[in-house]
Parts: C-alpha cells; sequence; structure tokens
C-alpha cells in the first residue's frame, strides 16, 4: 500500500485535537502525530493511503483552526516509477484484441 504523508499546520486551542480526528473519522487513518510546540502554532503528521491523501487534504483546509496543509507523496523505492505509472504504460502498449 502507497502511502503519503499530510503536515497540518494549526492553531491550538480548545478541541482542536478533536476537531482533527473528527474530521480524519472516515479515512483509513495509519498514523497521527500532533505536537503542540508554543502557545501559538501546532504540528499535527497524518498518514494515510495515497487513495485516500487528496480527499483528507481537502477535508482538513476547511477546518478553522487549520493554516496549511502540505502533501508529501514518497517517490516508490528503488526509484522507478508508480505502480499507477507503470499500470497505464503496459495498457497503452497491449495490443488490441479483435
Amino acid at each position: 500500500m502507497e502511502l503519503a504523508r499530510l503536515t497540518v499546520t494549526l492553531r491550538p486551542g480548545h478541541g482542536t485535537l478533536a476537531r482533527l480526528s473528527a474530521t480524519l473519522n472516515n479515512h483509513h487513518v495509519l498514523a497521527l502525530v500532533y505536537t503542540a510546540a508554543s502557545a501559538g502554532s501546532a504540528t499535527a503528521v497524518v498518514r494515510v493511503p495515497r487513495s485516500d491523501a487528496p480527499r483528507a487534504q481537502h477535508k482538513l483546509r476547511r477546518l478553522v483552526d487549520v493554516i496549511d496543509v502540505s502533501l508529501d507523496v514518497p517517490a516508490p523505492a528503488g526509484g522507478g516509477e508508480a505502480p499507477e505509472a507503470a499500470a497505464v504504460r503496459r495498457n497503452a502498449a497491449a495490443p488490441a484484441r479483435p
């Protein structure tokens, strides 16, 4: 399973973590790390399957406490192309069936 990492910068307050987790309730969250470094800023790092990442990012951006959400999709191991790209390339090269 390909994973993506969402880094969320937000203003901490009463119930911020609860709103964050409630927003992600319908997604397959594999890890969630919440850090409040100072009184004015907090960071959450969320790991989700790659297929869930765009929708989770969109939902997180709508939270009132959120300042920014960045999406980091790591390159496939071994420096090869993404599995989706390889599948598209294979299907394009397949001969047409009669």
